[in-house]
């Protein structure tokens, strides 16, 4: 291990994320120390930590991308995590502002970048691959009857539809810290769980989320486009829907060969960590 850990944190529309860029592959965390890093009150602070190496030989990709939970618990994929790792590949000069790929638990991450690309604000298009579809049922959660439509975008969703008009109040207050690991605990390994609400134009969605490994977020790259995929699916949505996340808006592009998430990643600082700092942290979690 190095004798410190230099790390920059960034954030999709709030959902945050400390960046480790370890292209030699010299770093290990234990379980304790990215739960201390990840820690809001001890530690650093963020909902996953990316830990960035390099690519393998054979591999066209700029990087690698491993993702941690603030539990420590390995996630395949974070839509908002790789815009936030895009622009700090960028930043660092390992990949261009141009088109390149990142490789993750989940397969081959596409990224382009939008003008105009800010040093603090970039915007960032992020191939997400085509959602497959699972089980589709009626199920009465919380006293609401919801269609429940389970998805696969290289991690598990399972997205829920009111079967009634839902005011947007009620969604609002829809108690999703309770209901999210009630869920969740039915589903061998987790699940990612999604309230959405289409609009009547079909241009549109509200989406609230329980993230597997953290808990409520302010935002879901990856359930926006899940849900958005099974909503089109249904004849819900068009191809191009806003989906409005409490922390903001993304926009995700359904194609016949994929799904394009556009958003926003925004860099906060930079954190330069000591060993002696990390250990105090874990030694809280052991």
């Amino acid at each position: 291990m190095p004798k410190e850990l230099l790390l920059t944190k960034h954030h999709g529309l709030g959902n945050d994320f400390l960046v480790l860029m370890d292209m030699t592959g010299v770093v290990s965390l234990s379980s304790s120390e990215i739960i201390g890093l990840l820690d809001r009150r001890v530690g650093v602070g963020a909902d996953g930590i990316l830990h960035v190496t390099a690519s393998s030989a054979d591999s066209p990709s700029v990087a690698r991308m491993t993702l941690y939970n603030s539990d420590s618990s390995r996630a395949e994929m974070s839509g908002n995590g790789v815009r936030c790792l895009a622009q700090a590949l960028i930043d660092s000069g390992v990949a261009p502002r141009g088109p390149f790929s990142i490789d993750t638990d989940a397969g081959v991450i596409e990224i382009e970048t939008h003008p105009p690309f800010g040093e603090t604000v970039a915007v960032i298009s992020v191939g997400m691959g085509l959602p497959k579809v699972g089980e589709s049922q009626e199920r009465l959660l919380g006293g609401i009857l919801y269609t429940t439509v389970r998805v696969d975008i290289g991690n598990p969703h399972l997205v829920l539809f009111p079967k009634v008009n839902m005011p947007m109040e009620t969604f609002r207050h829809l108690d999703v810290a309770a209901l999210g690991p009630a869920i969740e605990s039915e589903f061998l390994g987790g699940m990612n769980v999604e309230w959405v609400i289409p609009s009547d134009d079909g241009r549109e969605m509200a989406l609230r989320v329980w993230e597997r490994g953290a808990g409520v977020t302010q935002a879901c790259g990856t359930g926006s486009t899940a849900s958005s995929y099974v909503a089109n699916t249904m004849g819900f949505v068009g191809d191009t829907v806003l989906v409005h996340n409490p922390g903001g808006d993304l926009t995700v592009r359904i194609t016949e060969r994929q799904c394009y998430l556009i958003g926003p990643a925004q860099k906060i600082c930079e954190v330069v960590i000591t060993f002696e700092q990390l250990q105090a942290m874990a030694a809280l979690f052991k």
